[in-house]
């Protein structure tokens, strides 16, 4: 790799973002592999442990990734010449494939948006549900529509990631996100101060 390469090697990225991916797609992976073993249980403590490592690997993604979105906000920006699961399975989607599951996510949110009020009657859940499918909806679209990862660094951090599993849990990295905004706003504006 010669200065001039505009890709990083992923071994170069902080330790806390490789942490994070893994972590996210680890945590994905044991219950999808292993829902054959699953089915056939039957000892509950074995189905319980099982789902426990999963979730214990989804938290330290989560801990993780929001660390990296206040400490490294801008790494979304960055693009990695290997090893970043990211740029080899995410972004190799095209993006008309992006753009169709983003509408497919879009429709089934707001069919399960509109679901608890059919009755006309909403109790405290429901609200708690359509604060957190609606938040989840406008952040969706803002990344069919609008978004940029050059202009948006630290919503790219997110993606990067949780390999894009951050989307459906937007509402949980909320505080992270607008600290890291601000700070890779402020990051770049030194930068560009600096090159002036």
């Amino acid at each position: 790799m010669t200065s001039n390469d505009p890709y990083k090697s992923f071994r170069e990225f902080p330790l806390s973002v490789r942490i994070a991916q893994r972590s996210w797609i680890t945590a994905l992976a044991i219950p999808l592999f292993s829902i054959r073993v699953i089915a056939r249980m039957k000892v509950p403590w074995v189905v319980q442990s099982i789902f426990g490592v999963s979730g214990l690997l989804a938290l330290v993604g989560y801990v993780t990734t929001c660390w990296v979105l206040v400490r490294y906000p801008y790494i979304g920006m960055v693009d990695s010449s290997d090893g970043d699961l990211y740029t080899k399975y995410v972004d190799k989607l095209g993006a008309m494939i992006k753009k169709l599951l983003g509408l497919c996510a879009v429709v089934c949110l707001c069919f399960a948006l509109v679901a608890p009020m059919r009755d006309g009657k909403i109790n405290g859940m429901e609200i708690l549900w359509l604060l957190y499918g609606g938040s989840t909806l406008v952040f969706l679209l803002f990344i069919l529509l609008r978004f940029n990862r050059f202009d948006h660094p630290a919503v790219a951090t997110l993606l990067r990631c949780t390999l894009g599993f951050g989307i459906p849990l937007f509402p949980l990295f909320v505080p992270a996100l607008i600290v890291g905004s601000l700070r890779a706003r402020r990051l770049l504006d030194e930068a560009q101060e600096q090159i002036r």
